[in-house]
């Protein structure tokens, strides 16, 4: 994917591929928020608790970075939308003040 992509209302959240509404950079977002996840849960299993609590630091840092990618991918989708309306809609001409005598130019 070399742009945004560009749809007409906002798709759904899936908590795995969100990051690949970013385009290329997507491609290194997820792993980078999987490796997270997985520090996240290694970091709460050293200190000591069990793998219910490790686990669940884990997804719960996955579904937040994962929900963030979402949600800066539909900017970036909405942004490129919007730009793309503005360069094809015409251009809107400003009405004009009648003149003195009362008479449109």
């Amino acid at each position: 994917m070399s742009a945004p992509l560009l749809a007409d209302v906002a798709p759904p959240p899936t908590l795995l591929l969100d990051s690949l509404h970013l385009g290329w950079a997507g491609l290194l977002v997820l792993p980078g928020i999987v490796a997270l996840a997985v520090f996240a849960g290694r970091a709460v299993r050293r200190r000591g608790r069990g793998r219910g609590p490790a686990i669940a630091a884990g997804v719960a840092v996955f579904v937040a970075l994962d929900l963030v990618a979402y949600v800066v991918g539909l900017e970036l989708m909405f942004a490129a939308k919007r730009e793309r309306r503005e360069l094809l809609a015409p251009p809107v001409e400003q009405a004009r003040e009648p003149g003195p005598s009362g008479q449109a130019p």
